[in-house]
């Protein structure tokens, strides 16, 4: 053996095992082979009477119901139920889920996407102010187009010669035009 000092015999006197990683008892502070580790195991003088014994819980309210030695379970929970019981208070989720605003859309986020124009929670699909229609965005494009009309409908340029654009604007790319460019559909 080349580690005499390492792990120790189990305590138990009928046992004796070397065990390289002994359990420590936490109530008598022996130390004991696997098989011996639990109170009941080796018989241990110092654990309490009832160590290990489950505690009935209540199925209205979920409260443990303590049960004295030698008094039935049953007759404990009747009096309890009868007496001190009051059924657990209604939880809610915990998960807060917020609802797209888009009329038709039953998509429910964790996170809330609010639109910086109409100030409306809406989900992945429709979070872009073009995607939901966003009064802000079409109160938008209406000005430009008025402006759009107005501007050509003014008269022309000023005659300056360095300047390399034409008369009119070039219409804003949206993301219709910009789909519809990067696909060349008409």
């Amino acid at each position: 053996m080349e580690f005499p000092d390492l792990g120790g015999h189990c305590h138990k006197t009928s046992c004796k095992q070397l065990d390289y990683l002994p359990f420590k008892c936490s109530y008598c502070k022996n130390a004991f082979c696997h098989e011996h580790s639990k109170p009941q195991d080796h018989d241990c003088p110092s654990a309490p009477q009832g160590d290990g014994a489950r505690v009935p819980t209540c199925p209205i309210c979920n409260a443990p119901v303590p049960v004295n030695k030698g008094e039935d379970p049953n007759i404990r929970m009747e009096r309890h139920i009868a007496n001190d019981c009051r059924p657990a208070p209604k939880t809610t989720s915990t998960k807060p889920f917020n609802s797209c605003s888009v009329q038709n859309c039953k998509q429910r986020v964790a996170v809330k996407l609010l639109c910086s124009g109409c100030g409306k929670n809406y989900c992945i699909k429709h979070r872009l102010e073009v995607d939901h229609m966003c009064e802000k965005v079409k109160s938008q494009n209406r000005a430009t187009s008025i402006s759009r009309l107005t501007g050509n409908s003014s008269g022309k340029n000023s005659g300056d010669s360095t300047t390399t654009t034409s008369n009119h604007m070039k219409p804003k790319l949206t993301v219709k035009n910009w789909m519809n460019k990067l696909f060349n559909r008409k």
